[in-house]
């Protein structure tokens, strides 16, 4: 089924409208393959016929499908590598120092004293990949009365597919190896059947919700520490200057926010101050 100049156009303006990606002028061939699936499970002839058929269409469904289609959610645990050392190695010891501070200035509260947002989740690797590292952290500091309790990580993503699967805490032999460091396997999975499954200790850690980035989010409430990585770079410059206007708005004094490596803030916004850890970028509040 070939897709059209117009029709290409119809689409992509339709695709930044629902969700904020910006497609350019040579991924025509990429809305093609992406929809053609959704095109032919319609019942429609044309990707002209399936585009004015999604936008009389007033069902959630029909832009989540579109959505699921069009998104990448190419993740791995530990990806990179190095902004998860940085964040165990020089990001977690001042979270732990923020606990200690905020127990004593409120011992009447309970619950959180840390919050972790993990705003690009896809399937669930970056946020089980943080909670790994906090339950370390906090075993390891157990002494200095740090719990895993004391965090809380929120991880969003705009694909209730992608959200789907991460809920479940499921992955097959492929995903394990992608980027899983000798150890951590038989230490937080268990392996039922052909899939490897979380342990509990770790799914009760991590909170999850679907959030539209182009829209507005600052009622999350406050964060010490924010993920936005490597999802950035399929927003056009006007989307990232709003997104970047809210993180300011949640981050709270002397919290940290990453992006993705080839991602920056350069020419986006002069309200962060930058830090480097080895390869790793850290921005924080000005």
């Amino acid at each position: 089924m070939e897709l059209s100049q117009e029709e290409f156009n119809l689409l992509r303006n339709y695709i930044h409208e629902i969700c904020g990606i910006s497609i350019q002028d040579n991924k025509q061939y990429l809305v093609q393959q992406r929809l053609e699936p959704l095109v032919r499970a319609s019942n429609c002839k044309s990707f002209a016929e399936y585009y004015h058929k999604i936008t009389k269409s007033f069902s959630p469904n029909t832009k989540e499908l579109v959505i699921d289609a069009i998104t990448t959610n190419e993740t791995s645990f530990f990806r990179d590598i190095h902004p998860f050392e940085a964040f165990r190695d020089h990001i977690l010891p001042v979270l732990g120092k923020m606990i200690r501070e905020r127990k004593q200035r409120n011992t009447a509260r309970r619950g959180a004293k840390v919050n972790v947002w993990s705003a690009a989740s896809s399937t669930g690797q970056e946020p089980y990949t943080l909670a790994m590292l906090i339950y370390e952290y906090a075993r390891a500091n157990a002494y200095l009365d740090i719990a895993q309790d004391d965090f809380r990580i929120l991880a969003t993503d705009i694909s209730t597919e992608a959200l789907a699967k991460a809920l479940a805490g499921k992955y097959n032999e492929m995903e394990i190896k992608r980027g899983l460091p000798p150890g951590y396997l038989d230490k937080y999975f268990e392996k039922k059947g052909n899939e490897w499954v979380i342990q509990d200790a770790l799914r009760s850690m991590v909170e999850f919700r679907q959030i539209n980035l182009i829209n507005p989010f600052n009622t999350l409430g406050s964060f010490d520490v924010i993920f936005c990585r490597n999802v950035l770079i399929y927003f056009d410059d006007n989307a990232k200057t709003r997104i970047f206007d809210q993180f300011y708005q949640m981050l709270a004094n002397d919290g940290f926010f990453l992006l993705g490596s080839s991602e920056n803030i350069y020419g986006m916004t002069d309200k962060f101050s930058s830090l480097r850890y080895g390869a790793t970028i850290v921005y924080k509040k000005i």
